[in-house]
């Protein structure tokens, strides 16, 4: 069978792209990044793709980087893609985060694609992972420590990201681009044994291949496999029995009951901590032991708070402890009347519409989803965004202004939770705190003519 159709083939069996599909190609100019662009442009009038490439300069290899940038640059033109251009300085960043700087770059790299998904509507982001890689990861996991979890080695699919070279050797694809006559870059960092997954891949996978088993590749893949139908299976046990344990709140924070939680043994508790974990994380790789068990002590014996790798906080607020991402970007959306305004960062809508006003005012309600204002005290544009250090804003019925901050905290509102709470302003300022309390400013009185409709509700979608 040749290179395309087996690609085709796992495409096809593991659904990883539909017509139509935008889909961003992860391209390092390496041999595996470039055949899997090729591959893909193969494919881009059959499923009406729209394909943009992403080049990301790590800042470790730094004349290097620069050629390969001018390779990508180079190929893109010839093959009619869009090619995107990220840099950062990955061992700094690393310094900054204590943590090594292969962890820290596959952390940026997973964090970039999720952030450039989202900003050009990308259904997919294509990665070149192959059998190799799939191979030294599942050998990786098992010198480092790991359960049946992390025996299952890499996904195909794994939300956005997908893997359409999964079936394929490297064997394979040098082949594929030899008889394209498609040249590459070679990165020599590949070649270090400075790295751990270069000695494995270099110098450990090779000893055992001459010297214990020539096919220790089968046998891992093999292994894998049966983990895949173990964890399925443990996986729909567990799915089974966490509802009323866990939810999510609209800006994807995990909330555990630790009253429920509690109840349960350590291997539930830790697969579910698991479960979480791997919600969170926008890369393929499981948390590790010591992680989960750091996570459930913290549950156990509720501290205030807990930071752990990956970008990754726990808090505890009432009886909950709420796991999410730390350092969210702050947003700010234009919202008119007549249309729905969609926030990305969280799992909200906002509608506004303008009516002329009732007979009699509506009724003041807290908490409301729906509120209603005097649409001609205000003074347009509208935006939607998040709340910011210093916003203050008049409470419906008071005499003088207030932070918003203070006001929630009034309201006894944990602080975990305030990112969530978007802000509708006009050019003067808050107009409603969503959820909350509109601004007595925009109050409808006897004098109102025309009414202001503002209401959310929340996406079904994750």
């Amino acid at each position: 069978m040749s290179v395309e159709n087996k690609v085709l083939e796992t495409i096809v069996g593991y659904h990883m792209l539909q017509r139509g599909d935008s889909v961003i190609v992860a391209l390092s100019g390496g041999p595996d990044s470039v055949a899997l662009l090729r591959l893909l442009q193969g494919l881009r009038a059959r499923y009406q793709l729209t394909i943009r490439a992403v080049y990301i300069n790590h800042n470790i290899r730094k004349q290097a980087a620069r050629k390969e940038e001018k390779f990508c640059f180079r190929l893109c033109g010839k093959l009619g893609v869009e090619l995107l251009l990220v840099a950062e300085d990955i061992p700094a960043l690393a310094k900054a985060n204590r943590q090594s700087i292969e962890q820290t770059a596959r952390d940026f790299r997973y964090e970039t694609f999720e952030r450039l998904a989202n900003q050009y509507e990308a259904q997919r982001v294509a990665l070149g992972h192959h059998v190799d890689d799939r191979v030294e990861t599942v050998l990786f996991r098992i010198i480092r420590g790991t359960g049946t979890a992390g025996l299952r080695g890499i996904p195909p699919v794994r939300g956005r990201i997908v893997r359409p070279l999964y079936d394929l050797t490297k064997e394979e694809i040098l082949a594929y681009l030899r008889r394209k006559r498609q040249s590459y870059c070679i990165d020599q960092s590949n070649l270090s044994e400075e790295y751990d997954r270069n000695f494995i891949r270099n110098r450990l996978l090779v000893d055992i291949r001459q010297k214990l088993n020539p096919a220790v590749d089968r046998a891992l893949l093999s292994l894998s496999e049966i983990a895949v139908e173990d964890e399925a299976f443990l996986q729909e046990y567990l799915l089974k029995r966490i509802k009323g344990i866990i939810s999510e709140t609209v800006g994807g924070k995990i909330e555990l009951d630790l009253n429920k939680y509690n109840r349960y043994d350590k291997w539930f508790r830790r697969r579910l901590l698991r479960y979480c974990l791997a919600k969170l994380s926008a890369s393929d790789m499981m948390p590790e032991r010591a992680v989960v068990e750091r996570l459930d002590e913290f549950c156990q014996r509720g501290r205030k708070s807990l930071s752990l790798p990956d970008g990754i906080q726990a808090a505890l607020a009432g009886d909950r402890a709420v796991v999410y991402h730390r350092g969210r970007t702050g947003y700010s959306v234009a919202i008119e009347p007549g249309k729905v305004c969609c926030l990305r960062t969280l799992r909200l809508n906002l509608r506004m519409s303008v009516h002329n006003r009732r007979t009699k005012p509506s009724t003041r309600r807290r908490r409301a989803r729906v509120v209603e204002v005097d649409y001609e005290k205000l003074v347009p544009p509208f935006e939607v965004r998040n709340i910011r250090r210093g916003d203050r804003f008049r409470p419906l019925g008071m005499k003088g202004s207030k932070r918003v901050g203070d006001y929630l905290t009034d309201r006894k509102v944990h602080p975990v939770y305030r990112d969530e709470i978007p802000l509708v302003c006009d050019s003067r300022g808050v107009v409603w705190l969503v959820g909350f309390e509109i601004s007595d400013h925009a109050k409808v009185d006897s004098t109102t003519r025309k009414v202001l409709k503002i209401g959310f509700s929340r996406r079904k979608e994750s």
